[in-house]
C-alpha cells in the first residue's frame, strides 16, 4: 500500500544521524490517484464526476510532501491505480520534504520492462561518471504555445543567462529553434536533440501522453500552395463523412458548392488510397509521436530534458513520451514533464539554473510547487558545478536563515532567488524588503521572485503595478495575472495603460483581456478616457480607435457579471448557475466577490455552496481574500451545515490562509 511506503520515507527522512533528502521510485510502485486537491496543480479543472481515471491527478507529491494528508479512497483492479482524497485538515500547499523521481519501464513487444531498466541504469551511471559541465543548452517553441510571443522568447534567452552565467561570451552556448523556421520541423528538432554535446533541452509546446504537438498547419506563401490547402482541407471533409458512413458524392457537391470550387480540383477520386496516405503523412509529420521514436531511430542525446507541455510526463500511463526519452539508447536520463494539462503562463524555469551550480535535477521540481510535475528517470542526476558555484545540498540541508540572508548578495541570481524563498518560508523577509529587492536587482529571475514572494497589501499593489512595465517579458506577465488575481481597483491605471498600448507583447495581450473581467466597467470605462484622452497618446485614427478599444474593455468587462447577477438572484438554471460558478475559478469579478458571499451564506442549497466555496478557494491573493477566509471559517465552525459543505469551507479557508 503507498501509506507503508510514505510511513517509511517520512521515518528515513525525520531520522536524526544522515536523513534521506531524496527518493526514486522504480518498477511498479503504486501510483497514487490524487483528488480533491486540483488547486494543487497550476491548470487541471476536470468535473470529478467523470470517470475517476481521468478525473484524478497522479502525482508523488504524496510520497514526497509530508505536510498534505490523504484519505484513502479505493483502488482500480486492473491498475496499479490507488486513490486519495486530500483532506479539508491537511496542508494546502505544495512545499515537498523529498525531491523524487520515477523510472516505471513497462513490456513492449521489443523488450521487457526488465531489460528496458538494466539499459537505463547503465546508462544512468556512464552519464553519471563522465561528471561533465552544463555547457550548452537549447529551447525550442512549438505551435500556438503562449500566444506564439516573440517578445517571451527574445526575453528567455536573455533569462537563460542570468540562469547560467557561465554561459556567457563570445562562443554560442544557448541555441534556439521555432517552429516556424521549417514546416514540418520534426527531424530538425530530433536532430538537435541528437547532439552528443547538447545537456539541457527545454521543449515549450503543446502535448498529449503520446504526443509533442510542434508544428500545426503550414503557413501559404503561394498561389499554388493556397490551391492545395484548399483541395486537402476539402478532401478531409468528404474522408470523414465516409468514415460516418454518409454519402459522401453529395457532400463534395455541397462543399464545391459553398466555397466555389471547380469539379476538376478534387479530381476522379479524391479518396484514392494514394491520396489519403499522402494526407495521414502529412498530418502524423506536424507532430512528433510515440512510434517516431523506432520509425525514425530517434535516440536523444541530452542528458537533461524539460518538457513544458501538457501529459508527456503521464507516467501511469503504460507508455508516455517522457519514458521514451529515457529508454531510449542515447543519453538523456533524466526529464522534467508533467503527468495532466499545465498551464502555458506557470513559472516553468525556477531555479534551473541551480542545476548548473552542482544542484541535483529533482530540486527544480521540488520547488515547482506543483501537484502535476515530475521527473521522470533519476532526480540524483547533477551536472560537474561551475567555478564559484555554491554547495546547494548544505545549504538545504542546514537551512539557516544566517547562511541565506548572506546569499542575497550573491553574484548567482538562482542562489539569490533560492535565499529569497527560503527566508519567505521562514518569515524573515518582510513585505517591504520584496518590494526593495524587487526594485533594486538588475536580474530579471531575482525580480519574478521577489514579486512572486510578495502577499497583498500595500506593498504587493506598488510592486505588481510597477511590474506591470517590467523589461523582463515574464515579470510583467505574471504582474498582469495578480491584477487580474487580485482585483484592487488601484491596479486598474496599470492595466488600462497595457490596454492602449500599441505594442503589448502578445501574451501579455492575451492576460489583459483577462484581467478585464475582473473590474467593474464603469472603473475601466473612467480610466480608459482619462489616459486614451490625454494629449500624450498618439495614435493615426485615434477617434475610430477609441471606440475600438473601448468596446473591447466594455465587453470583457461585462463577460461574467451578467451570469453572476443571475446566480445571486436565483434566475439561473441549475446548469447555468453550476457552469458560472465554476467559470470563477478561472476568472473572478472580484467586486461582486461581496455579493457572492451573502448568496453563499443563504442559498441553502448544500451542493451550490460546496461549488462555490470551492471556487472562491482559488483566489487566495484576491482583495477580497480575507472576507472569503472569514467566511469560509464562519461556515466551518456552523453546526447547522451539512458536513460536507463545512469541510469544504474548512478547506477553502485553510488554503486563503496558509502561507
Amino acid at each position: 500500500m503507498p501509506d507503508s511506503i510514505r510511513a517509511t520515507l517520512k521515518h528515513l527522512h525525520e531520522q536524526k544521524s544522515e536523513p534521506i533528502v531524496g527518493t526514486v521510485f522504480v518498477g511498479d510502485i503504486p501510483i497514487v490517484m490524487v483528488r480533491d486537491a486540483q488547486h494543487l496543480t497550476s491548470a487541471f479543472k476536470m468535473n470529478q464526476k467523470n470517470d475517476r481515471r481521468e478525473s484524478s491527478v497522479p502525482s508523488d507529491r504524496f510520497y514526497d510532501d509530508f505536510g498534505l494528508q490523504f484519505e484513502f479512497q479505493g483502488k482500480d483492479e486492473d491498475k496499479p491505480y490507488f486513490y486519495y482524497s486530500l483532506t479539508p485538515q491537511s496542508s494546502q500547499k505544495v512545499y515537498p520534504d523529498l525531491y523524487s523521481g520515477r523510472i516505471r519501464p513497462t513490456d513492449t513487444p521489443e523488450s521487457s520492462r526488465y531489460q528496458k531498466l538494466r539499459e537505463y541504469l547503465t546508462k544512468a551511471v556512464r552519464e553519471k561518471e563522465r561528471q561533465r559541465a552544463l555547457g550548452q543548452l537549447f529551447f525550442f517553441s512549438g505551435h500556438g504555445y503562449i500566444s506564439e510571443s516573440k517578445t517571451a522568447r527574445m526575453d528567455e534567452k536573455a533569462a537563460y543567462f542570468e540562469h547560467f552565467p557561465s554561459l556567457a561570451g563570445r562562443t554560442n552556448r544557448i541555441s534556439y529553434m521555432d517552429h516556424t523556421d521549417h514546416n514540418p520541423v520534426k527531424e530538425h528538432l530530433m536532430n538537435e536533440m541528437m547532439r552528443t554535446d547538447l545537456d539541457l533541452a527545454i521543449l515549450h509546446h503543446h502535448g498529449y501522453f503520446d504526443t509533442e504537438y510542434l508544428n500545426g498547419t503550414a503557413p501559404i506563401r503561394t498561389v499554388r500552395e493556397a490551391k492545395e490547402f484548399i483541395i486537402r482541407n476539402v478532401r478531409m471533409h468528404v474522408e470523414e463523412a465516409r468514415e460516418r458512413g454518409r454519402n459522401y458524392d453529395s457532400l463534395r457537391v455541397v462543399l464545391e458548392k459553398r466555397f466555389d470550387l471547380p469539379s476538376t480540383w478534387l479530381g476522379d477520386n479524391p479518396l484514392a488510397d494514394s491520396l489519403r496516405i499522402a494526407d495521414s503523412t502529412l498530418v502524423a509529420n506536424e507532430d512528433l509521436h510515440l512510434e517516431d521514436f523506432k520509425i525514425f531511430g530517434y535516440r536523444p542525446n541530452v542528458p537533461v530534458v524539460v518538457i513544458d507541455a501538457c501529459f508527456c510526463g503521464s507516467f501511469h500511463k503504460d507508455d508516455c513520451i517522457a519514458n521514451e526519452y529515457i529508454f531510449q539508447p542515447g543519453s538523456t536520463v533524466a526529464v522534467i514533464a508533467n503527468t495532466v494539462n499545465a498551464l502555458q503562463d506557470k513559472w516553468y524555469d525556477r531555479f534551473i539554473g541551480l542545476t548548473a551550480q552542482g544542484g541535483c535535477v529533482g530540486d527544480v521540481v521540488r520547488f515547482s510547487n506543483l501537484l502535476e510535475s515530475h521527473v521522470i528517470g533519476d532526480p540524483t542526476f547533477r551536472f560537474a558545478p561551475v567555478p564559484g558555484s555554491v554547495d546547494v545540498d548544505g545549504l538545504l540541508l542546514q537551512n539557516k536563515a544566517s547562511s541565506w540572508k548572506k546569499l542575497l548578495k550573491s553574484p548567482l541570481p538562482d542562489v539569490q532567488s533560492l535565499a529569497i524563498e527560503q527566508l519567505r518560508r521562514a518569515g524573515a523577509l518582510s513585505s517591504a524588503d520584496l518590494l526593495r529587492i524587487y526594485r533594486e536587482s538588475p536580474y530579471g529571475v531575482v525580480r519574478l521572485e521577489a514579486l512572486m514572494a510578495l502577499s497583498p497589501d500595500d506593498h504587493f499593489i506598488t510592486a505588481v503595478t510597477e511590474a506591470s512595465q517590467d523589461a523582463y517579458e515574464l515579470v510583467q506577465r505574471q504582474a498582469i495575472r495578480f491584477i487580474a488575481k487580485n482585483g484592487d481597483r488601484r491596479l486598474i491605471p496599470a492595466l488600462i495603460r497595457l490596454s492602449i498600448a500599441n505594442n503589448t507583447s502578445d501574451r501579455c495581450n492575451f492576460n489583459v483581456m483577462t484581467a478585464l473581467a475582473c473590474f467593474p466597467k464603469e472603473d475601466l470605462l473612467a480610466e480608459f478616457d482619462r489616459q486614451f484622452d490625454a494629449p500624450s497618446v498618439q495614435y493615426l485614427d485615434k477617434n475610430n480607435l477609441r471606440g475600438k478599444i473601448r468596446n473591447t474593455i466594455a465587453h470583457s468587462a461585462d463577460r461574467l457579471t451578467t451570469d453572476i447577477d443571475k446566480v445571486v438572484k436565483g434566475e439561473a438554471s441549475e446548469k447555468d448557475r453550476t457552469f458560472t460558478i465554476r467559470a470563477l475559478r478561472n476568472t473572478l469579478p472580484h467586486h461582486k466577490v461581496p455579493e457572492l458571499l451573502v448568496y453563499l451564506q443563504n442559498c441553502g442549497d448544500g451542493n451550490t455552496q460546496i461549488l462555490l466555496l470551492e471556487a472562491l478557494g482559488w483566489h487566495t491573493v484576491s482583495c477580497h481574500a480575507a472576507d472569503i477566509a472569514a467566511t469560509a471559517l464562519k461556515m466551518s465552525e456552523d453546526a447547522s451545515l451539512p458536513d460536507a459543505v463545512r469541510q469544504e469551507a474548512l478547506k477553502t479557508y485553510r488554503r486563503i490562509h496558509e502561507k
